[in-house]
């Protein structure tokens, strides 16, 4: 067999990457667990970074990097401009620290003369053969908040203002009506002062059980870990009160905007904490030897930590430093996250059991015997795909090395002694129909996937997906299990047949199966309305179509290789649904973005499932930008952050028969510059489109 070139392999290892990295940051700007799109493993911030840095070396011109997020994601509420943006930090491993530090010591060693009286030597370190003495209390520590990252701002004391932390630092999501229901964040902070408070919603693990037993106790689907639940808890944008019930709280790590009140991290956190009234993280001067006692801390702290910063306390020093690659958005490098050692044990797999996933994939999960990894006893851990137990030989009576870094979830790293051969289940976990090994997207990729067009673990998800991808609220996994095992539900169109009635005939209580009829027909704020009041409003939404963006329709079909960026590109591109449903693999290809596989996929789902789609057709309407609006057939990049949200602008334009990319190209007509606009304004420049501000393209409208 032929060797691949180098560039071949180059080039597909950029693709592989690009595509799961875009995936990871979709998932966390939606605030979906972070997991890889092939194996389903959740990837840490640690994993997240090293492929950040996988890509950087092969490509650094990707189009990954032209601003500081690769999301896509067009969040439908609206924005907080973080200033300054709200940045991460530098990650660095146990072996890391000692560089780091030398680098820092370099620094500070330029500026200190050797008869300085608050010169110290420490830890007999040695740079260029002399011992290494540094100012005193010239670095401080704190934990590591395993949490969601939230800019508050107060204007003369009060809450104006709370913003999530986005990829790209500047544009987060607002959530300042939920903020108020946060424990920890005030309404009026002790001193009337206009300043900017950063942070770390998090769950408690205190309260986290008890948010798991009146999930259990509901019936509801449990939470995967406190950190995905905050994200998701802080998310309650149509029914902020419903916060409280989350039982989140904040930390702050940092206050800004306040000039001559300190000149130290530490006197900062006092000051935030004393000054304020805020909760602030505990911040205390830096030993090497309190890392590895933090460390040894962690099963007994009830919060999740991944790691501990460390800095440099001056906060001139800070500035004078700088930061990594742009001046604004860049990591500081006067902070460095020593990321906790991954602890590793060496369990015997007793069983492997089988889940199926709504896009039919089935993975496995070893189960053992109970193995004490960082503080917590864990009994299980995903098998990846069918190709990572092909590989390695992993089957019962396996010994495999399962690691965990700090209290994040479990993963199997390798197989150490009693490989075999893996045995496959015939038969689907879910639905007992037939199941075969497929090749995935990489020649070393293996899925076992079930073959029944009617498996009911496919069915519940896919309907779940349905649900989501279209803008329903508030119908949970375990209620749309409830409808499908209740026969009242088989197919996205029936939902818009279900009555208050046949929810209640599946075991729903009255007031549960009116909630969740009035969710189906996308009525705002239900559980603010009595029964009676939901009945009259029900009646009269199932007398109407609901009118839907066409791309939505489109990526609730859960297409695999067609999701949200393809619908758009079609809408944009066809003038109606018919068009679309009937277009030939030729005219498919020949839209942007469109490649062959992904034109197969959407020729085969339309011929496969003709009756499904003209079903749902009967209650749901695809909507389209009207053209002709002065914007007809011209294309619009936008970059940088925009008070309004870039949502807010791209509604604008495609509703004026305006196209909207992602990238600038010389197919682009026109880029929208916002603050932090970056490398597309310097492409802009070089293909000759002209950059214009949202004034300007305002008096297009």
């Amino acid at each position: 067999m032929p060797k691949k070139s180098e560039s071949s392999s180059s080039s597909h290892d950029v693709e592989e990457l690009e595509r799961v990295i875009a995936h990871l940051d979709t998932l966390y700007e939606e605030g979906e667990p972070c997991c890889h799109p092939d194996t389903g493993i959740e990837v840490s911030d640690g994993e997240y970074d090293s492929l950040r840095r996988q890509l950087k070396k092969l490509s650094p011109n990707s189009a990954l990097f032209e601003t500081a997020t690769a999301s896509k994601l067009e969040s439908r509420v609206a924005k907080v401009v973080h200033d300054p943006p709200m940045t991460s930090i530098e990650k660095a491993s146990h072996e890391d620290v000692e560089v780091q530090e030398e680098q820092l010591f370099k620094w500070l060693l330029s500026r200190a003369s050797e008869d300085d009286e608050d010169l110290v030597a420490i830890d007999s370190k040695e740079y260029r053969g002399e011992p290494v003495k540094i100012p005193k209390s010239t670095f401080c520590h704190t934990y590591k908040l395993d949490g969601v990252a939230i800019g508050l701002y107060y204007i003369d004391g009060k809450l104006n203002a709370a913003g999530l932390r986005p990829r790209d630092g500047i544009n987060g999501e607002d959530v300042t009506a939920q903020a108020r229901f946060v424990e920890g964040i005030p309404d009026e902070l002790k001193k009337p002062v206009t300043c900017s408070i950063r942070g770390e919603l998090i769950c408690r693990l205190g309260d986290f059980e008890k948010v798991q037993q009146e999930l259990a106790g509901a019936g509801e689907k449990l939470r995967a870990n406190p950190r995905n639940h905050a994200a998701g808890g802080i998310r309650q944008f149509r029914n902020p009160e419903k916060t409280k019930m989350m039982r989140l709280s904040f930390v702050a790590y940092t206050v800004e905007g306040i000039d001559g009140q300190f000149s130290t991290e530490t006197e900062r956190s006092k000051y935030c904490r004393d000054v304020l009234g805020v909760p602030h993280i505990e911040v205390e001067p830096f030993r090497f030897e309190r890392l590895q006692e933090m460390e040894d801390q962690v099963p007994e702290l009830d919060f999740e930590v991944d790691g501990i910063v460390i800095s440099v306390d001056s906060l001139d020093a800070q500035a004078e430093l700088g930061r990594h690659g742009d001046p604004r958005t860049g990591n500081p490098k006067g902070k460095i996250a020593w990321k906790f050692r991954e602890e590793e044990a060496t369990p015997v797999v007793k069983e492997i059991q089988w889940q199926t996933g709504r896009t039919g994939k089935i993975v496995a999960v070893a189960n053992f015997d109970p193995v004490r990894l960082a503080g917590t006893n864990v009994s299980r851990a995903t098998l990846h795909n069918a190709g990572f137990l092909k590989r390695n030989q992993i089957t019962v009576g396996s010994t495999i090395a399962v690691r965990k870094a700090g209290k994040i979830i479990p993963k199997v790293t390798r197989v150490i002694a009693g490989q075999g051969e893996p045995e496959f289940p015939a038969q689907c976990p879910a639905c007992g129909g037939g199941t075969e090994l497929v090749e995935g997207g990489s020649d070393h990729m293996l899925e076992l996937v079930c073959t029944s067009k009617t498996c009911s673990a496919q069915s519940i998800s896919a309907l779940c997906h349905f649900l989501a991808t279209i803008g329903v609220l508030g119908l949970g996994e375990s209620r749309v299990t409830q409808l499908v095992e209740g026969g009242k539900v088989t197919r996205a169109a029936d939902f818009y047949r279900l009555t208050v009635e046949d929810a209640m005939a599946t075991g729903l209580t009255q007031r549960q199966a009116t909630l969740a009829v009035a969710s189906v027909q996308m009525i705002g704020a239900p559980d603010k309305l009595s029964n009676d009041e939901l009945n009259v409003m029900i009646d009269q939404a199932m007398q109407e179509k609901k009118q839907i963006a066409a791309w939505q329709v489109f990526a609730s079909f859960g297409i695999g290789a067609a999701g949200k960026s393809a619908g758009k590109v079609l809408a944009n591109h066809f003038a109606s649904f018919s068009e679309i449903r009937e277009a030939s693999l030729e005219d498919l290809t020949a839209v942007d973005d469109i490649g062959e596989i992904t034109a197969l996929a959407i020729r085969a789902y339309f011929d496969d499932n003709e009756a499904e789609v003209d079903d749902l057709l009967n209650f749901v309407e695809p909507t389209f930008a009207d053209a002709g609006g002065g914007l007809d057939g011209q294309v619009f990049c936008f970059s940088g952050g925009f008070p309004e949200g870039k949502k807010h602008w791209e509604k604008e334009v495609e509703s004026r028969g305006g196209k909207c990319s992602s990238s600038v190209s010389k197919k682009t007509n026109y880029l929208v510059a916002g603050p932090g606009s970056g490398s597309k304004s310097a492409k802009a420049e070089k293909l000759g489109v002209q950059i214009i501000s949202t004034d300007e393209l305002a008096k297009m409208f």
